[in-house]
Parts: C-alpha cells; structure tokens; sequence
C-alpha cells in the first residue's frame, strides 16, 4: 500500500513539472498558475509595511478587481508588479505601492494575472533558502545516497536468501 502511494505522489509531482515546464517554455508565461493560483516571491519593498521583500504571495485569477485590493499585473516593460490598486473603471486600472509616493501608470485591467490572497514571510524565506544552488546539490547528494543505501541493502537481503 505503500508502494501505491508513493508512486501515485511521484506521478502527480511529475505532471505538476510537465504542466510547469509546459506553461513556462512553450506557452512562454510570465506567471506560471495551477488552478488559477500562482506563487511568487515578492523582491522589492515598495507594499511596505503589508507585504514585505522576500514573502511568498499566492494569487488569485478574479473575474472583478476592486479598490483595494493587491494585485500582481505585468507593467509596459513586461515587468511583474505587486502593487495596490488605487484606482479602477471598466477597462483600466492605476496602481500604487503602500511605499511608493506616485502611482503607477494607467494599465489595462487585461494585464492583471491575479489579487493576492495569501502572503508569507517564513514560507518565502524558506522556499528562497530551498533554491540555492548549495541546497539543491546538497538535497540531491542525500537522494542519491539513499538510493544508493536502498539498492544496496535489497543485494544483502538477496544474498542473505
């Protein structure tokens, strides 16, 4: 039963990097969602004191912005902003961070790839911490090593026999 698990985990953390690699290389997305949700790591300080530099943020297609609410669009230079909105009427939008001292420039609301509905230091941190390249190799020496153990300990239990 185990075995069934860990193999229908593997199967679907596989199709997760597939349907990844997918959006972000053939699609050429800028934000990569699942189930309409996107996970981005804030780097500038411009939503200080809401959403700090290095916080996760979770984003959220919505069919309707409203003032107020925090969202992640791409700017005239492709860029990816997380910033207020400040402003809104039909088709357009203006926004602004909390840090900032002028608002941004007039945007399309077509531009907008979600409201933020979840923001967390510690899991940004961590996840930051989990993409260096020291940590990868290290994780990658401790998977390597298992198996390693593993199929060594299965040739002993054969040899036992």
């Amino acid at each position: 039963m185990k075995k069934i698990i860990k193999i229908i985990i593997l199967i679907i953390l596989i199709s997760i990097l597939i349907y990844v690699v997918y959006q972000k290389y053939i699609e050429e997305k800028e934000v990569i969602s699942i189930f309409d949700k996107s996970f981005l790591i804030v780097m500038s300080g411009s939503m200080e004191p809401a959403i700090s530099p290095k916080e996760l943020i979770i984003i959220d297609k919505q069919n309707k912005y409203e003032k107020g609410d925090i969202v992640t669009y791409s700017d005239y230079e492709n860029y990816i902003v997380t910033h207020r909105i400040v402003e809104i009427n039909n088709t357009e939008f203006i926004s602004k961070g909390d840090s900032n001292n002028i608002n941004d420039k007039v945007q399309s609301l077509d531009k907008i790839h979600g409201k933020v509905i979840f923001h967390s230091k510690v899991c940004g941190i961590f996840i930051l911490y989990m993409l260096k390249p020291i940590t990868i190799i290290y994780l990658l020496y401790i998977i390597v090593l298992e198996i390693y153990c593993r199929s060594k300990e299965s040739k002993n239990e054969e040899i036992a026999k």
